[in-house]
């Protein structure tokens, strides 16, 4: 995925590099939104495309139209009706079924951006009527969004998340849509998990709404006073409206209390810069998400020793409890160095290394221009978490470019909010994630490529007496469980009005209790554009799982054709 840096002057690049480095690179493991009227993120929006048949032709898709000249609201309503022929409806490796299946997703794109108030929200239910088995009938939410908002000018903001989307249940799912991030039924999206039985899905959901206080004493420095409150969670409910809420019993839940407090010092204190902060967590919910509490206290100091060079050092302390079999337990100092690199006006690179969540970790983060057109980014995290809290931190994290698209606005990268082709597990593990991705914008082309890895090692089961949701229980304690992603697109325009997008997408991954998976999706989809605002679409998706668990094996072929029009 492409992305462009908002160009500053000299002085202002400076102080805004120093500033990420304090702030973003201290937030990187933490729930607070990484984003926000005093850290605001950089990577914000795609290169612009030359060809303006290919730029209508995306916005079609994503629902976002052309920004508002000199500011204001954009409200673009669509209905997207498709039919599905696919010849194994259940996901079955003996039991194969065929049916046609028709969608329905009315939806809706917003986006404003005044003095007071910057939002970019995408929400579609999917209605989905199966013809011979009504077992996979289901209602899937998908919605994405990000809000800020200025209630006293340079005192009082609040900043609002939302997202929902299906998302595979068990590992190995790569290809059918790795992560819970919504397409919203897009005509050229060829990442989707439409071909998944309803048993092998879940809704996934996530909201967060952070009210803060900002405080500058001129040039000495700037205080912050913020409140969280996240809420998340994984539900195979029968409820038959787009509602929200959890329903049914088979759903694991978290609620997370957030208070931060931080002091940042000011010019006047040039080259250097401190930053000291105050982070306390309570969480409840299902099984590790229970009575879990984690308390931080960060003091970092950076330097700025170039225009294209910051270094940072910091030092802490950490009380962290989590609920479980075993207990986990952690009270400890904490350190950190690293560096924050910026080598042209629209590059920045920042590492880290020291000691947090009770061992030693990496950090890495960056964006890189090749060209006006080409740009490489990627990150490295670790942390310690249960699948839901993940969930929440990636929310944090996320950010929409002008098409729709979420991408992690510490460094630019594509944003797959999810368990990252690991299933849903119940249990707290110790986590390392890394995304690299390669995005090239031509006149008439758009080519990504990624590669996704996740790494989850387990610290705790459930307590004895918890219900494990979906019947999927962590692997035993002290166990590994390993998936790499591999993602390549292609988006071309044929003509004025007719738009090619070709995907494939592969998985492999083990899981320390089910064994080995594997996932192999192959895609292509057309969309000829009737007229403005009405196209046409058909796609073909070829679907190929191997799994140690029995009856998890399957293929699949699904033919697709479909209307969308927008209001």
């Amino acid at each position: 995925m492409g992305i462009v840096i908002v160009f500053l002057d000299p002085r202002a690049r400076l102080a805004c590099a120093l500033a990420l480095c304090c702030v973003l690179g201290g937030r990187a493991g933490m729930a607070f939104p990484a984003s926000d009227a005093t850290s605001p993120t950089l990577f914000s929006d795609t290169p612009e495309l030359t060809e303006s048949d290919l730029r209508h032709q995306l916005q079609m898709q994503s629902g976002f139209g052309d920004p508002v000249v000199g500011g204001g609201w954009t409200f673009v309503p669509q209905l997207l009706l498709q039919e599905i022929y696919t010849d194994n409806v259940l996901n079955s490796e003996f039991n194969r079924r065929w049916d046609m299946i028709t969608i329905a997703t009315p939806s809706f794109s917003l986006s404003g951006d005044t003095p007071n108030a910057r939002v970019r929200l995408q929400y579609g239910p999917q209605f989905r009527l199966d013809a011979r088995t009504p077992s996979q009938n289901s209602i899937t939410n998908q919605l994405v969004g990000t809000g800020s908002f200025t209630i006293i000018p340079e005192t009082f903001f609040i900043d609002a998340r939302a997202f929902a989307g299906a998302a595979p249940l068990n590992g190995g799912f790569g290809g059918f849509g790795f992560s819970g991030t919504p397409t919203l039924g897009s005509p050229l999206s060829t990442n989707t998990t439409t071909g998944l039985s309803s048993q092998n899905q879940v809704q996934t959901t996530s909201f967060s709404i952070a009210p803060y206080l900002v405080h500058r004493f001129g040039d000495i420095g700037t205080a912050k006073l913020g409140y969280q409150l996240s809420q998340s969670a994984f539900s195979q409910g029968t409820s038959y409206v787009p509602v929200f809420f959890v329903t049914g019993n088979n759903a694991t839940t978290s609620l997370t209390n957030q208070g931060v407090a931080e002091f940042e010092t000011g010019e006047r204190f040039a080259p250097f810069r401190n930053l000291v902060s105050v982070d306390a967590r309570i969480g409840t919910g299902s099984g590790g998400n229970n009575n879990s509490q984690q308390y931080f206290l960060t003091d970092r100091l950076g330097y700025l020793v170039n225009r294209q060079i910051t270094v940072f050092a910091e030092a802490g302390y950490e009380n962290l409890r989590f609920n479980g079999v075993p207990p986990t337990r952690i009270d400890g100092p904490t350190w950190g160095v690293g560096t924050t690199l910026t080598p042209n006006p629209d590059s920045q690179i920042t590492m880290t290394f020291g000691q947090k969540y009770g061992d030693l970790s990496f950090g890495f983060s960056g964006s890189y221009a090749l060209t006006a057109r080409t740009r490489i980014s990627a990150s490295y995290r670790t942390g310690l978490q249960t699948d839901l809290q993940g969930i929440q931190n990636q929310l944090d994290l996320t950010s929409l470019d002008s098409l729709g698209r979420t991408i992690d606005v510490t460094s630019g990268a594509p944003m797959f909010i999810g368990t990252g082709g690991l299933g849903v597990q119940a249990g707290l593990f110790r986590t390392k994630s890394a995304i690299i991705s390669a995005n090239t914008v031509l006149d008439r082309d758009q080519i990504s490529v990624s590669v996704q890895y996740s790494e989850t090692t387990t610290l705790a089961t459930a307590p004895p007496g918890t219900f494990i949701p979906f019947g999927v229980a962590a692997p035993p304690v002290g166990s590994t469980s390993r998936a790499t992603s591999f993602n390549l697109s292609w988006v071309h325009q044929i003509s004025e009005a007719l738009t090619l997008s070709t995907g494939g997408y592969y998985t492999t991954g083990r899981n320390s209790s089910t064994g080995n998976q594997q996932s192999l999706v192959a895609s292509v989809a057309m969309q000829y554009a009737i007229s403005p605002t009405l196209a046409a679409n058909m796609r073909y998706s070829y679907l190929d799982r191997l799994s140690s668990t029995p009856g998890q094996t399957f293929y699949q072929n699904l033919f697709l054709v479909g209307l969308s029009k927008q209001f």
